[in-house]
């Protein structure tokens, strides 16, 4: 059993990772933290993600009330406070999982270098779908990126505040490492925050008198959900059978096997 505490109970993705955790097998909630203050600390989790019933985890305000009693942290929440969880993590040598997006490169570079001392995973999009997708464009622009211009085309909901996304930027990255003439000047980003869409990503690559496009829709956040639980499950293996406790940098890769 792998027990997770987590983020931001009534955040979009935070809330239905809860849900899908306690759905899952082998995988236990045993902690939550919340907003200081929030008219939600000390209620019950499960009340309070919109489970529908209680799971006997009530809402703490401070990662350091719940942090001993899990193995992994689980957190897509806010630059600022994944910061801080990173810091709790690596003082109490627990794993972390965060698909918080926004860094600034030297925070980006913190949660990567912390792969050296816990188990580590920053992920901006846990879809197995959209992992995929990146996959595909990579060997796209592989044999495309010197015949065509690329665009990177995200949208999310109003409430997203980075722009582009993680993932928009994520699927960039992998491009630029496959294509032989491409860098970060020679993709162009599109970003739109519009009402309460989930997630959609489209790249078209536009050659001379033809064009081709890759795309991915989310229809709900459950899908990264799931991911993340899939995610704390591989991380759980590692973190249980490696006899250094499972340190290392891992990657949405690693759980598809990709």
């Amino acid at each position: 059993m792998v027990r997770i505490a987590v983020t931001a109970p009534r955040g979009a993705m935070d809330s239905l990772i809860i849900q899908e955790a306690c759905k899952a097998n082998g995988i236990q909630v045993t902690g939550c933290v919340g907003n200081p203050g929030g008219d939600y600390i000390g209620k019950d989790a499960g009340l309070v993600c919109g489970l529908g019933e209680p799971i006997g985890v009530a809402v703490r305000d401070s990662i350091e009330e719940v942090i001993d009693d899990c193995d992994i942290v689980v957190d897509f929440s806010r630059v600022e406070l994944s910061m801080e969880i990173l810091k709790s993590c690596l003082d109490h040598k627990k794993g972390f999982i965060c698909g918080t997006t926004g860094f600034s490169e030297e925070q980006t570079a913190e949660l990567l270098a912390a792969g050296e001392s816990i188990p580590m995973m920053k992920a901006a999009n846990t879809s197995y779908v959209v992992n995929v997708m990146r996959k595909l464009l990579g060997i796209a622009a592989e044999k495309l990126g010197d015949k065509c211009g690329i665009d990177v085309i995200d949208l999310h909901s109003s409430t997203k505040i980075d722009a582009p996304s993680g993932t928009a930027l994520e699927l960039a990255e992998e491009m630029i490492h496959h294509a032989p003439d491409k860098g970060e000047g020679d993709i162009t980003f599109h970003s739109l925050r519009s009402g309460n869409t989930p997630s959609e990503h489209r790249v078209v690559f536009g050659c001379m008198g033809e064009k081709m496009e890759i795309s991915h829709e989310a229809f709900d956040w459950r899908c990264y959900a799931r991911g993340a639980c899939d995610a704390v499950l591989y991380m759980g293996e590692k973190i249980k059978n490696s006899p250094d406790g499972g340190v290392g940098l891992y990657t949405m890769d690693d759980v598809i096997g990709i």
